[in-house]
């Protein structure tokens, strides 16, 4: 049920760049550091790109960073910070989506392994706080109270 509220959140933030993304203007031709309350793409000296709003010279509201080696995040940026709800993918296949706070997982959220192996719940600085881990078939393994791993009892 978890599961599928996250990802009604993140459809929903999706669209909400996609429609709040029509309402900015393009950004002027230069500098990132010249970006206001617009929308563009910028691709960093290091092959990093960015593409989405704007303000004050820095990523913030809805956009895409995808680093050079192909990792990337889709979401919420704040000052140019990942803060809210956003999706953050790996190169090995794993993947988190739920709040992010302060550029860290933090809040609700599900991180899937490339295994298939999950954990849902609520996430306190980068780590399962009051969470549930399950296996690839989805039987639960074992939880995560108050950020200690606790045993499932069979």
């Amino acid at each position: 049920m978890l599961t599928m509220k996250i990802r009604l959140l993140v459809l929903a933030a999706g669209l909400t760049f996609a429609v709040k993304s029509f309402a900015l203007a393009p950004c002027p031709e230069g500098s990132s550091h010249l970006f206001n309350n617009c929308v563009a793409s910028h691709v960093y000296a290091n092959g990093d790109t960015y593409s989405g709003e704007w303000q004050g010279g820095k990523k913030h509201g809805e956009g895409t960073y995808t680093w050079a080696d192909g990792e990337r995040y889709e979401g919420r940026w704040v000052s140019g910070i990942k803060s809210g709800m956003g999706a953050y993918f790996w190169n090995n296949g794993d993947r988190y989506e739920g709040e992010f706070v302060d550029g860290i997982y933090h809040g609700e959220g599900i991180f899937t392994y490339a295994s298939g192996r999950s954990i849902t719940g609520e996430w306190d600085a980068g780590k399962p706080w009051d969470a549930v881990a399950r296996d690839p078939s989805g039987e639960v393994t074992h939880g995560f109270t108050e950020g200690v791993p606790q045993c499932r009892k069979n």
